[in-house]
């Protein structure tokens, strides 16, 4: 265990053993040095949460598997005041680029939109979540103090939803208010970081794979299709060309798969040699950089010959040049979900969001902008009448090969999370 990961347990160890002081301490405004004085840590554990970027891990009904798997049952976020009655708005956190954006008007959002039109509620639509760990960073403190975020709605994908759900940051979700809960897709209704789904609905689901630029890396579009991940590792034609992510699910899902291991059910060997063989492709110089959600622009003025990369963005491109391939070993999984922080202050509204967002012409005309995959059933019909293309484009529609070649990664308790993200930490720098 680092220095980092140390002060982050001690400081979650405090807030559990003295949660009245702890709580007083923040509500009086605390400076900086007088949380370290007092033993709290709060600012490496701000730190630790800076270090990742994002990830996007499996989903689905997988119970997790292993000796990390989780098995505590937590506690549930503090409900807030709810003031949905008389304040007909929703303060929704998301990532960028990741809701459909008028082609006439950049600044209008026709999903938002309509929901208002709808239910009178307006949608205050923040893109402020670059990475699931500086997000986390944001709003750990208020969460911990017991405080309101000033958020009733945020996109966040799978295992950090199962860090916040082990820490009792999430609220329970009241299924009457999302009367469209039921008919999500089987295969989305239960994943392994929020059991039935207690706190969560999809917001979106798709696959972690490699994005070539074909003109850096020398390949016509056929021969890219048949690249492994050991290509990209280790083939020295793509020496310094190879973008690769940071974060700890997406890199060693990678590495896992790289070395033969299964990224749903590995041992503690299996992790620490999958770290071992992205090490050496950094040691001989391989990885040019490693990544959160900002590689495009490399990827596209070709300093990347390749990369991992998220099937949505590549889609998204639209660039003969650019092209998604699955590596010969697999790809991963992942779901980003939409939930409610604990104190929110607006959780009806939020639920209401949820449930017109299942919809299934209102989620199939999201997944046909943002080209990730549906979560409810029925939004393959009413795709027709957005766009027919769009049933036979196998990132939004993935037939049942494709989706074999995807590997959900193993859920895990926070302990074991934390281990896991210092070790790989230590590659990534």
């Amino acid at each position: 265990m680092n220095d980092i990961s140390r002060a982050r347990d001690e400081f979650l160890d405090a807030a559990d053993r003295f949660p009245e002081a702890f709580r007083r301490q923040l509500a009086g405004g605390a400076s900086r040095r007088g949380f370290l004085a007092a033993g709290l840590g709060v600012g490496a554990a701000g730190l630790l949460g800076a270090c990742a970027t994002k990830t996007k891990a499996a989903s689905s009904g997988s119970a997790g598997a292993g000796s990390g798997s989780s098995s505590a049952v937590p506690s549930e976020g503090k409900a807030g005041v709810d003031k949905s009655d008389t304040e007909k708005i929703v303060n929704f956190s998301n990532w960028v680029s990741y809701i459909d954006v008028d082609p006439n008007d950049k600044n209008k959002r026709p999903t938002l939109d309509n929901f208002k039109a709808e239910t009178g509620i307006t949608v205050n639509y923040t893109e402020d979540v670059n990475s699931n760990d500086d997000f986390f960073a944001k709003i750990h403190q208020q969460l911990a103090a017991g405080q309101d975020t000033g958020r009733d709605l945020m996109v966040l994908s799978d295992w950090m939803i199962g860090k916040l759900r082990q820490m009792g940051y999430l609220e329970p979700l009241n299924l009457a208010n999302i009367p469209n809960f039921k008919d999500l897709l089987p295969e989305a209704a239960n994943p392994a970081y929020d059991p039935n789904r207690k706190h969560t609905v999809p917001w979106a689901l798709g696959f972690t794979l490699m994005g070539v630029n074909l003109k850096s890396a020398g390949l016509t579009a056929a021969q890219a299709q048949q690249l492994s991940i050991k290509d990209m590792m280790t083939d020295a034609k793509y020496k310094g060309k190879v973008g690769y992510f940071a974060e700890m699910e997406d890199g060693v899902g990678f590495g896992l798969l790289a070395t033969g291991a299964d990224p749903a059910k590995f041992t503690d060997d299996q992790f620490s040699a999958a770290v071992a063989y992205i090490q050496k492709a950094r040691d001989n110089n391989q990885i040019r950089q490693f990544t959160g959600n900002d590689y495009i622009n490399d990827l596209t003025n070709g300093n990347y010959a390749m990369c991992m990369a998220y099937s949505g963005d590549i889609a998204q491109i639209d660039d003969p040049n650019i092209v998604w391939v699955v590596p010969q070993e697999g790809m991963l999984w992942f779901t980003d979900n939409m939930c409610i922080p604990a104190m929110a202050s607006h959780k009806t509204n939020a639920e209401k969001f949820m449930n017109y967002m299942l919809e299934p012409k209102v989620g199939a005309a999201l997944d046909d902008y943002i080209s990730y995959i549906p979560s409810m059933q029925g939004a393959d019909t009413a795709m027709k009448a957005i766009d027919a293309n769009a049933l036979q484009n196998q990132l939004i529609f993935p037939d049942a090969a494709t989706k074999a070649k995807a590997h959900e990664f193993q859920n895990l308790d926070l302990k074991t999370l934390d281990k896991y993200v210092s070790q790989f930490k230590d590659v990534t720098g």
